[in-house]
């Protein structure tokens, strides 16, 4: 697994690529763990943690957008890095996991898939 990370070193507004990196970042991790949750797999705890620094990231795109209008994309992002917190909390806590929300993780990872594509295909 490559850990290729956006570059958030101007401390500026997110671009919509960051927005994208961010998404797709969170995806990944997310939808591996859904998988292996759905089918009530172990889940390492190398993988939560890195569940749990994709959804910093995440938050900490979402919080320099300020008062950008909501795309699509910031609402899946927002969405995806709540649910992503609420797992992290709950495995933290020692809590059972219900599947719905393991389908809920892997809904919204659809979802993402395909903002993901819809993005890279309107860029040249």
């Amino acid at each position: 697994m490559t850990n290729t990370q956006p570059d958030y070193s101007s401390h500026g507004v997110p671009l919509a690529s960051e927005i994208v990196l961010a998404l797709n970042a969170l995806y990944i991790v997310s939808s591996a763990l859904a998988q292996r949750g759905a089918y009530a797999q172990e889940i390492r705890d190398s993988q939560w943690r890195i569940m749990a620094q994709r959804v910093q990231e995440a938050k900490w795109v979402l919080d320099q957008l300020g008062e950008k209008p909501e795309t699509h994309a910031i609402a899946l992002l927002n969405r995806m890095a709540k649910v992503c917190l609420d797992l992290v909390d709950r495995h933290a806590a020692q809590q059972d996991i219900p599947i719905a929300i393991w389908r809920e993780v892997g809904r919204l990872g659809s979802d993402a898939y395909d903002c993901i594509n819809a993005t890279s295909d309107q860029q040249p």
